[in-house]
């Protein structure tokens, strides 16, 4: 606590303004020291819906912001083959149709031998295995291919009203519709172990939020996971939304805003009362560390030699004078700091002259 004291300096009248001592006095109390991460608001698990067949979007069932239960269909998609995609099955079903062939005669040349024990039983059975394998994927062309034959037919017979049949996506989980990427009709890229495919749309449970934010370089090494994290957002002046740190990031990154290396950190935030939106710019004050009942001093009545600090305590209110006292430090909230020695609760140092604060 922070106050100023005029000095009398003797008692005469026609003295010209007294200087006022700037006084803080140490108090006991509770000391909080935070690192600030700014970031915003996040779901903890965010699903991208993409179609296994490739083609233009038929129809939408849902619209952003709709809430969906597990297998509630969300888009349907009215498949085409492109091109490359009819040449990639066309020659995926001759290298299948040349493969089996030369599966069907090993296998024939290994019961041969076998049968006159020119080769081990063993052979006759990998071979069996080979040409097994072969037929599978073979199916597999040829299925392919004959539904691509199907949608070339069907846009054939249009006058006919013969109309292919459409694949139908559906929720996998319970949740909320974040985006809508695609407009109806719009062309779909199927997912393919070479390709991740186009996203339709993307999902996720709204009660399962998390704050991901940056912190100073200088910071990071303050923190680790299970710490609480204190999130504000603009939208609720204060109300603060709890969390725990879960994840922090082993790489910094430079950070253009900052002009200075950052580190991610993440942290689960609970959100019952569904205030949270996905987006929304927030702040997180992560508790580092906490101290209970010690003597607590304003910062602005700190003094230092080197790394030493002391302070001006004051030994007469009246005649203004003091004298110094080193002290050592423990935690600080960038305004008061923890004294672990040298002070006790109701002492009363000097920060200088009010005039000299100014």
């Amino acid at each position: 606590m922070a106050f100023t004291l005029p000095l009398t300096f003797g008692c005469k009248k026609d003295v010209e303004a007294k200087p006022q001592l700037k006084l803080s006095k140490v108090e006991r109390g509770d000391m909080i020291q935070t690192v600030v991460a700014t970031g915003s608001v996040r779901p903890l698990h965010q699903i991208e819906i993409r179609s296994k067949t490739g083609g233009t979007v038929r129809r939408f069932y849902v619209e952003e912001g709709d809430s969906v239960k597990a297998g509630q269909r969300l888009f349907e998609i009215s498949p085409e083959s492109s091109p490359a995609e009819q040449v990639r099955a066309q020659q995926e079903l001759r290298t299948a149709e040349v493969e089996v062939r030369q599966a069907e005669d090993d296998l024939r040349i290994s019961r041969e031998l076998s049968e006159k024990n020119l080769v081990p039983e063993q052979n006759r059975r990998d071979a069996e295995r080979v040409l097994e394998r072969a037929n599978a994927r073979l199916a597999a062309a040829q299925a392919e291919w004959s539904l691509i034959q199907r949608e070339q037919l069907g846009a054939r017979l249009d006058d006919l009203e013969i109309v292919t049949t459409s694949t139908t996506i559906v929720a996998p989980i319970s949740g909320l519709i974040f985006t809508r990427e695609l407009d109806q009709g719009a062309s779909v890229t199927p997912t393919t172990s070479a390709s991740g495919g186009t996203v339709v749309i993307t999902m996720g449970d709204p009660s399962e939020i998390e704050f991901r934010g940056d912190v100073d370089e200088a910071d990071v090494g303050k923190l680790k996971t299970g710490l609480t994290a204190n999130v504000t957002v603009q939208a609720y002046q204060g109300k603060t939304f709890t969390g725990e740190i879960y994840h922090i990031s082993p790489v910094g990154r430079y950070s253009e805003k900052e002009q200075q290396i950052v580190f991610n950190v993440r942290a689960r935030v609970a959100n019952d009362e569904g205030k949270l939106k996905v987006g929304m710019s927030s702040t997180a004050k992560i508790v580092v560390d906490e101290r209970t009942d010690v003597p607590i001093l304003d910062e602005m009545a700190l003094f230092f030699k080197g790394d030493s600090a002391f302070v001006k305590l004051v030994t007469d209110t009246i005649a203004g004078t003091t004298e110094e006292r080193f002290i050592a430090l423990g935690i600080s909230d960038g305004i008061r700091t923890e004294v672990t020695s040298g002070l006790q609760g109701g002492e009363i140092v000097s920060a200088g002259t009010a005039e000299q604060a100014e």
